[in-house]
């Protein structure tokens, strides 16, 4: 048996290249399992003559589409399924409530959904920020001073997943080059996914009375104030479901529709400082002309309209800060949002049978070209990943286990007794899927008559 490390049949693979590839996996560096390629531009690559020595160009084409179109009538299966169970939680639903089949709105359907929805971010390689690791992102500084915060106790389901990760360095406004500001980087996330189902009201106004020992009406208020800065249409019967793109990690705080605009400590400073003196000046100034005007009421009235002109030109400028920071906060979410609910449902469909796919492909060419023992399957994930170095110079953690439950479970890979792992060749797995289509239309055809006899 040949070793994946020393096959050149995929991939030239130094010792020294792999061992820092897998050195990485320890911790160090979070290496993204999203494979940045096309799905053409890789079966383009993999199809190279030159890597198929003896087999026809046009067998290896064929088993590549193949493989992709089984794998989409799997994922159709899967968007129409969940589709249908999204129903009853979608806001933007234009279906009439009485076609929503009974039943499918309880807990046991919504927790049901949101499992589904967790697997298809695994299969489209996104990672999860953690609860306990997504306040401790929210409560980061920005760097630009928008100060913004979130009160997480608010939902009921939160789950917040990122793909693909950047840096970007922002550079500082005018004003803030003149007082000596210095570009900063900060990390980006190039999508990510957000699922969100506030708590039923009477839920938080129960935990508002435990929490802050209070009266029921005092708690309900409480949660009146807490939610009032949301739009009408949101409430907690609806699961939403966001997609951005190319989101700054200070900046997730805006991806929330409870989100608290506030000035940063530094703002305050400035500003009260500013307020302070104006009012101050204006206090004296005011003063000054009551004295002088002791024996005039017309000198009486300028005075205290000065008092208020000093006053409210200060809380102008706290408006004016504030309107600044909403419009960045709108522009943000006009430009980075890629879709809602039912829309980022069917958009997240369709990138993880992307992934699936590519990840098939790769793995089944290395299969089919050398045999590998289920222990070398390590091997195999550094081959894969110094290939996809050479050929299209990025850094991607191949999940080898996933591609292979799926290759075995088509029965495109067998392992044998011995743990030897052996595919079929193209010519033989393309006859091999067309036959499992001819078979998934006759469960089709089957079920249809089924449905049709019941009916009479």
């Amino acid at each position: 048996m040949s070793s994946v490390a020393d096959s050149t049949t995929l991939v030239h693979a130094p010792a020294a290249v792999l061992a820092a590839a897998r050195a990485t996996d320890d911790g160090y560096v979070r290496r993204d399992r999203f494979i940045p390629v096309s799905r053409k531009a890789l079966m383009q690559s993999l199809a190279a003559p030159d890597l198929w020595p003896g087999f026809r160009s046009a067998e290896v084409r064929s088993c590549f589409r193949y493989l992709s179109h089984w794998r989409h009538l799997a994922y159709a299966d899967l968007g129409q399924e969940l589709t249908e169970t999204y129903l009853p939680f979608n806001p933007d639903r234009d279906i009439a409530e009485t076609a929503i089949p009974p039943g499918i709105a309880g807990d046991e359907h919504k927790q049901a959904f949101i499992v589904a929805v967790r697997q298809m971010l695994e299969h489209a390689n996104y990672d999860e920020i953690p609860r306990p690791s997504l306040q401790a992102v929210l409560d980061e500084d920005t760097p630009y001073g928008l100060d913004l915060d979130v009160n997480l106790a608010e939902y009921e389901d939160i789950a917040v997943f990122v793909r693909g990760e950047a840096t970007a360095e922002l550079q500082p406004d005018f004003l803030n080059k003149l007082r000596g500001k210095k570009a900063v980087t900060v990390d980006v996330f190039q999508r990510v996914f957000v699922l969100l189902k506030l708590k039923p009201v009477e839920l938080r106004v129960k935990e508002i009375m435990v929490a802050e020992r209070v009266t029921e009406p005092k708690a309900r208020k409480m949660v009146a104030q807490l939610r009032k800065m949301l739009p009408p249409d949101v409430d907690d019967q609806h699961i939403y479901l966001k997609m951005f793109k190319e989101m700054l990690r200070p900046d997730l705080e805006i991806i929330f529709p409870n989100t608290r605009i506030k000035l940063g400590s530094r703002d305050k400073m400035t500003i009260g400082a500013s307020a302070g003196g104006g009012i101050g000046m204006g206090v004296v100034s005011a003063v000054t002309k009551v004295v002088a005007a002791t024996l005039s009421p017309v000198g009486a009235a300028l005075a205290i309209l000065s008092l208020a002109g000093a006053a409210s030109q200060q809380v102008a400028q706290v408006v004016h800060k504030r309107a600044r920071y909403m419009l960045k906060v709108t522009r943000n979410l006009y430009f980075q949002n890629i879709s809602n609910n039912q829309g980022a449902l069917a958009l997240l469909t369709e990138r993880a049978e992307e992934e699936d796919i590519k990840e098939e492909l790769l793995l089944y060419t290395l299969l089919a070209k050398t045999s590998v023992h289920r222990h070398e399957l390590s091997e195999a994930k550094a081959a894969i990943e110094q290939y996809l170095a050479d050929e299209f110079k990025v850094d991607v953690a191949f999940d080898t286990e996933d591609a292979l439950s799926r290759l075995l479970a088509s029965g495109v890979v067998v392992e044998h007794s011995d743990g030897v792992l052996v595919a079929m060749s193209p010519a033989t797995a393309a006859k091999h899927i067309d036959g499992m289509w001819d078979g998934y239309l006759d469960k089709i055809s089957e079920r249809e008559e089924q449905l049709q006899v019941a009916a009479r």
